[in-house]
């Protein structure tokens, strides 16, 4: 998929802005985006990359069920369940999105190492979905009982899912509230979703030269490693990239 490249920092948000506005059948449709700190890299989740992620899928859900429950609190819900993995880096089929333009920003450019060109990916869940026949966003785990993780994507019951399907979780942890996490549900096809629903994605470059100013427009809207991640880990990272550490030896 060839990205839209943009040569100065207005002109980038300009682009942002058509690209929204493209997609849009209605202007309240909503409109989700990701950030990728390399413009190469395609839109793939984490089980997907993995030769047999299919054909070890269950094992992981089961494994990691068995040792949460003693950990965390009992998940009655399957997709809260996969939630959480996703949180601490299971693979699943899940890709992550936000609702919100800065939060793609901060993961396209806060960790960059100026050695390529990153990227902002915006999509239409609506017009995603509609391309299983499905006329809304599915909310986890409210809607589970008609979308069943697991009957769905191992038993193929009641349908045998050929797209990815655009879902609204509820926020089970302080980092999905604060990224205001959405998410795409993978099928078992590898091919990279941008290729295959073009009516639904688009894709804007931000050239390596612009992450200065996309930093600086990070600092302004006061979007941090710690505004993002609202933990300690979070923490820890906002610490070491406010102290301006030397060169490490």
């Amino acid at each position: 998929m060839s990205g839209i490249t943009s040569t100065d920092w207005a002109d980038f948000l300009t682009q942002i802005k058509e690209a929204k506005k493209r997609l849009q059948s209605e202007s309240d449709d909503p409109i989700w985006f990701r950030g990728q700190n390399n413009a190469k890299y395609y839109l793939l989740p984490g089980l997907l990359r993995y030769e047999n992620g299919i054909e070890k899928e269950q094992y992981l859900f089961n494994s990691f069920k068995k040792f949460a429950d003693r950990l965390f609190e009992r998940r009655d819900s399957e997709w809260e369940t996969l939630f959480e993995m996703q949180h601490y880096g299971v693979p699943t089929r899940l890709l992550d999105w936000s609702e919100t333009f800065g939060i793609a920003l901060f993961f396209a450019t806060f960790y960059h190492s100026l050695d390529n060109d990153a990227s902002i990916y915006l999509l239409n869940p609506l017009k995603l979905n509609q391309v299983s026949r499905i006329h809304k966003i599915y909310t986890i785990p409210k809607d589970e009982r008609d979308y069943s993780y697991s009957k769905i994507y191992w038993d193929h019951r009641p349908f045998f899912p050929s797209a990815p399907i655009a879902i609204e979780p509820i926020f089970i942890n302080s980092r999905m509230l604060a990224q205001r996490g959405m998410f795409t549900v993978h099928d078992d096809s590898i091919e990279p979703i941008e290729n295959k629903f073009p009516e639904a994605i688009r894709k804007v470059i931000i050239p390596k030269k612009l992450i200065p100013a996309a930093l600086e427009f990070l600092d302004l809207s006061n979007i941090n490693a710690y505004s993002v991640y609202p933990d300690l880990g979070g923490v820890s990272d906002f610490i070491i990239k406010t102290a301006c550490l030397g060169k490490r030896l």
